[in-house]
């Protein structure tokens, strides 16, 4: 990030060989225990249940928890606004896929709803943006 608490996003590719390799085992063993569990719960439950589940960002706690370790706290909730913000487009590609991939295909009805949801994302980032902005103006 440029500044703490900025949300304008960055690409560091030179940042990842700077990470511990503990970092990613344990990013990678969060995401491999979620979907275990999620898998248990499907199969003692059934499908619809398990996928709940699955639905889960797997490695966000991991992630968010070495952001504040590594960034601090302010660093690690501008990043769990953006999985928020990302989460409540998804249910707009939830929702569209749903309803109309038995109508329109599967592939015509991806491509709808990976641009719905890219807009909505969008739309809801630039909103938080705006706000943030406003809060921070004298």
């Amino acid at each position: 990030m440029t500044q703490r608490g900025s949300l304008v996003p960055e690409v560091k590719p030179s940042e990842v060989g700077k990470r511990k390799p503990a970092d990613y085992i344990v990013r990678f063993v969060f995401g491999a225990g979620i979907a275990l569990l999620a898998g248990l719960i499907g199969m003692r439950f059934g499908p619809v249940v398990g996928g709940v589940f699955l639905a889960f960002p797997a490695i966000l706690p991991a992630s968010l928890t070495l952001i504040e370790r590594q960034e601090g706290r302010e660093a690690a909730e501008v990043d769990s606004m953006g999985a928020v913000l990302g989460a409540v487009a998804m249910v707009d590609f939830a929702v569209l896929v749903s309803v109309w991939a038995t109508r329109w295909g599967v592939i015509a009805t991806l491509v709808v709803a990976l641009a719905v949801w890219s807009a909505a994302a969008g739309a809801l980032y630039v909103l938080v943006a705006a706000a943030s902005r406003r809060e921070r103006s004298p």
